[in-house]
């Protein structure tokens, strides 16, 4: 007599429960975090699953509206023109990627940021205050 033994199948979970990061909140308008009730790690966009920890004990937060510019590039993109590109420490010390609006004042690493909301895109420009260095 032979048995077989089969290991439980996985289940596939999505990682993420919307495309769009931009959400409503009592502060107005702000990019969608997610953060883990078992273990604290905050994410961004509206999580399923925790990231670090892999709890499904996850909440919608609000994330800063403002941050670091860490560090940054300019992609040049056929007809379209230059697109720059960061990465923002926003200021719960959550990283993300993402597009760069310049204004008078050139980009520098370090240099405060603050989120902008054109229709469904999302970018960060320059905080107001920051200043041209000559």
């Amino acid at each position: 007599m032979t048995t077989t033994t089969e290991a439980p199948a996985s289940q596939p979970i999505a990682d993420m429960e919307a495309d769009s990061l931009i959400g409503t909140f009592p502060e107005g308008q702000r990019l969608v975090g997610s953060q883990c009730n078992t273990c604290g790690c905050t994410m961004i966009g509206s999580r399923v699953v925790c990231s670090s920890c892999i709890s499904r004990d996850v909440s919608r937060v609000a994330l800063p509206s403002t941050g670091v510019l860490y560090s940054f590039t300019r992609i040049h993109v056929g007809t379209a023109g230059i697109r720059p590109l960061g990465y923002v420490d926003l200021d719960n010390g959550v990283r993300t990627l993402a597009d760069i609006r310049e204004g008078d004042v050139p980009l520098r690493p370090d240099m405060r940021v603050e989120l902008g909301i054109d229709d469904d895109d999302w970018f960060f420009t320059p905080a107001a205050g920051e200043k041209r260095e000559d």
